[in-house]
């Protein structure tokens, strides 16, 4: 039986799977990498490593289909956004990548801010500008602190560009992507000639934009991957594909947890967005995608369990329900800010920083996780305020997505802060799955992307229903915890600056 194989590149490890004619997806290989610290507040990954990476797990997928009695047909790629790439003529690195958490390019984004009007950038980007978070902050870094490897550059992009090019030997960007560039129109599909100008970037430098279903080459023998020289097709950014293998419309919305967690809400008119959400156009051409994205909720519960817990505790599988069972609402008084390496949706502070407030002498490591799912709910409660007084989205239920989405005393304790009805999905691979919807309708299995995977949609795993006796309770607990972040704000800022001096400075 013919498949197709999606790889789908996350911010702390790679998924590869295959799926067949019917849509079922599986043969799934994950590996995991870890990002390089070179400095404080740099976040940056090895190009190679994860190349090789990618091709060891493509090779392991590509087996067990030919193992099965099938054959790969077609490839597509899901990526998280974003991670900057430089490479020279040859194609090689020039650099590691620099990651959307890296914080050195703070001035880069001071400096668009006070010479590029809001309005004008808005209007052009449907994006705020941040550090890193929008990549052209970390070209301009380039450009004014390693001017000998900036000249050096031919083609810039993102992660995907980087693969996409091992894979086929073309430098493109989809638009989803570049659509968290800080130079692109999102409206009109193209690069903005007008911010380009008024940032000196020589556009010759910037990778081709495509649609994510367009096949932009064949896997070349250069890869090393041992397979035919079967079509690619460009894909997309990893939120953008689930939300293409879920089939969602406009005015829908989900939900997915995984490092992060994001709200994530379809429209039909790219004049809607609010600055404080990140706006991006979807897999569907005439679609757009808003994302209310928290950074670090997965990343939290990771660093909960992995740092708080003995080895024996951590091992348990399903410690991460158990122990805060033993805890109750409201965490025996903690409270918990989910901002372990700064924050997106609503703050917007890369000085943030993860908190626990309350704590006494008879606090528990449950007390303690069940204030950290707490405030991650806390934070998805902000977003919907958000789109509910500002953009118009209202809704009782939503679907849910995602590893963490598994967790049913989390997915719980959401529904009571919300009042709202969330629908977990049985299929947490989304965006692979929307990788394997890619290449399959590049391979010609699939004739309607728009359609998504029925058996991702309609598959619910659990419905975490509210418990109307906890809404006034929830919502005293919401309006506490929002005086958290704006007493620590100055804080923040203030332990920043010292953290940013050098060893031994007085």
């Amino acid at each position: 039986m013919s498949h197709v194989i999606g790889i789908d590149i996350g911010s702390s490890g790679i998924k590869v799977g295959s799926m067949d004619r019917e849509g079922n997806l599986g043969m799934l290989e994950y590996g995991t990498y870890r990002p390089v610290f070179p400095q404080p507040g740099w976040v940056e990954i090895d190009l190679e490593e994860m190349w090789r990476l990618v091709q060891r797990l493509v090779r392991k997928v590509s087996d067990r289909i030919r193992e099965a009695g099938g054959k790969p047909e077609a490839i597509s790629i899901s990526c998280f956004c974003n991670a900057s790439v430089f490479l020279g003529e040859d194609g090689r690195p020039l650099y590691n990548g620099i990651l959307y958490m890296d914080q050195r390019t703070q001035a880069e984004a001071d400096w668009i801010k006070a010479n590029i009007p809001q309005d004008l950038r808005f209007g052009i980007t449907k994006n705020r500008i941040e550090p890193g978070i929008f990549s052209v902050t970390s070209l301009l870094w380039m450009k004014n602190h390693r001017p000998d490897i900036y000249a050096r550059i031919h083609r810039w992009g993102h992660l995907s560009s980087y693969i996409l090019y091992r894979l086929t030997g073309s430098f493109v960007l989809d638009w989803t992507q570049a659509s968290y560039t800080g130079l692109f129109d999102v409206a009109a599909y193209r690069w903005s000639e007008t911010l380009c100008d008024l940032l000196g970037i020589d556009m010759r430098m910037l990778a081709e934009i495509v649609d994510p279903a367009e096949v932009v080459g064949r896997v070349r023998e250069e890869s090393g991957l041992a397979i035919e020289p079967i079509p690619v097709a460009a894909g997309g950014a990893d939120t953008a594909c689930s939300a293409l293998s879920l089939g969602i419309r406009a005015g829908e919305l989900f939900e997915s947890v995984g490092t992060s967690n994001v709200i994530t809400v379809c429209r039909d008119n790219p004049h809607q967005f609010d600055e404080r959400f990140m706006n991006r156009c979807h897999v569907i051409k005439n679609l757009w995608l808003t994302h209310g994205a928290m950074s670090h909720p997965g990343s939290c519960v990771r660093w909960f369990r992995h740092t708080l817990l003995s080895r024996e505790e951590a091992e348990q599988q399903d410690i991460l329900e158990r122990l805060a069972a033993e805890s109750r609402p409201g965490a025996n008084g903690i409270y918990f800010l989910p901002y372990m390496y700064g924050e997106r949706t609503p703050i917007w502070d890369i000085h943030a920083r993860g908190t626990f407030v309350g704590l006494d002498l008879n606090s528990t490591k449950g007390d303690m996780l069940q204030a950290v799912y707490e405030g991650c709910a806390y934070g998805l409660k902000q977003i919907f305020g958000i789109l509910e007084q500002h953009g118009d989205i209202h809704c009782g239920s939503f679907m849910s997505i995602g590893g963490g989405a598994h967790n049913r005393h989390w997915s719980q304790i959401k529904a009571n802060v919300l009042q709202k009805r969330i629908e977990v999905k049985a299929v947490s691979e989304t965006a692979a799955a929307g990788a394997c919807l890619l290449a399959g309708h590049a391979a010609g299995f699939f004739s309607r992307l728009e359609e998504g995977l029925p058996d991702v949609r309609g598959h619910t795993l659990f419905t975490a229903v509210p418990d109307a006796a906890w809404s006034e309770f929830y919502e005293a607990q919401y309006r506490l915890f929002g005086q958290l972040y704006p007493a620590l704000k100055p804080f923040f800022a203030q332990a920043a600056q010292i953290r940013q001096q050098p060893e031994g400075a007085g």
